[in-house]
């Protein structure tokens, strides 16, 4: 998906990058400039935008609940939703689904800090997960 701009948004955007260095992420949309590698500031705004438009189906932290868990498999470290994916999931939705597109009531910069957050509290997972294994392994010699 991609975002038309008009002329002058697209010239705004140009004076922001080349005298300020800062590249306004909504102006490009996803995958554009600036949207990059997410910040750590990203993930924990994601935190509290996740609890507020997320929460009540995918229970807390991503764990799973009326909705599918977000933080193993095909959206965890690795898998095989990349960002993007993930980003046309939460604003658009998933037809056939109880998930509605978010689209309308976030920011597409406010959408790339859920996914921030959900990609470190993947991470999270994943090494907790690891942990656990580990002190099972151990419990049997």
């Amino acid at each position: 998906m991609t975002y038309p701009l008009t002329r002058a948004a697209a010239r705004y955007a140009i004076a922001l990058t080349l005298t300020l260095g800062v590249t306004p992420v909504s102006a490009f949309g996803p995958g554009g400039p600036g949207g990059g590698a997410p910040a750590a500031s990203d993930a924990s705004a994601g935190e509290e935008l996740f609890g507020r438009n997320c929460q009540q189906c995918h229970n807390s932290r991503g764990k799973g609940g009326k909705g599918p868990q977000l933080v193993k498999g095909a959206w965890g470290p690795g898998g095989a939703n990349s960002d993007d994916y993930m980003f046309k999931i939460i604003s658009e939705g998933r037809p056939n689904t109880q998930m509605g597109g978010f689209g309308p009531a976030l920011k597409p910069e406010e959408i790339r800090q859920i996914i921030a957050f959900l990609r470190e509290e993947a991470k999270r997972v994943q090494v907790a997960d690891k942990k656990a294994a580990a002190a099972d392994d151990e419990n049997w010699f």
